[in-house]
């Protein structure tokens, strides 16, 4: 593969995950804010994690593409080798949503104690 057919290749997906995040919060308006806070992020970081293609290759893919490529077609705990970083990227989206849902609780406050 080419570095323009690469970076174009990168080029379609981030636009099509833009286009597919822009649907999830327009999907997720009118839910309550503790629920869709974590799911927005979530989701987020789901698709804009990015990992290796193999140890051999210096090439980048989202990394649940290259978890779900290595389960399906290595054998053993491959899938670990893109999906553990991938579960830890969810849990850090987690905990900024958390922290997210805990700073907008207090500016709630805040104005409402004024």
């Amino acid at each position: 593969m080419t570095t323009n057919a690469y970076l174009w290749g990168w080029f379609a997906y981030l636009l099509g995950s833009m286009g597919v995040l822009f649907v999830w919060w327009w999907l997720t308006r009118p839910l309550a804010r503790w629920a869709k806070v974590p799911l927005r992020t979530v989701l987020t970081a789901f698709l804009l994690t990015p990992w290796s293609v193999s140890p051999q290759h210096s090439e980048w893919a989202p990394a649940w593409v290259s978890a779900l490529f290595d389960g399906l077609a290595q054998e053993g705990i491959s899938l670990w080798r893109a999906g553990g970083p991938l579960l830890a990227m969810l849990v850090v989206a987690l905990i900024v949503a958390a922290l997210e849902l805990y700073r907008q609780g207090r500016k709630q406050q805040r104005l409402a104690d004024e």
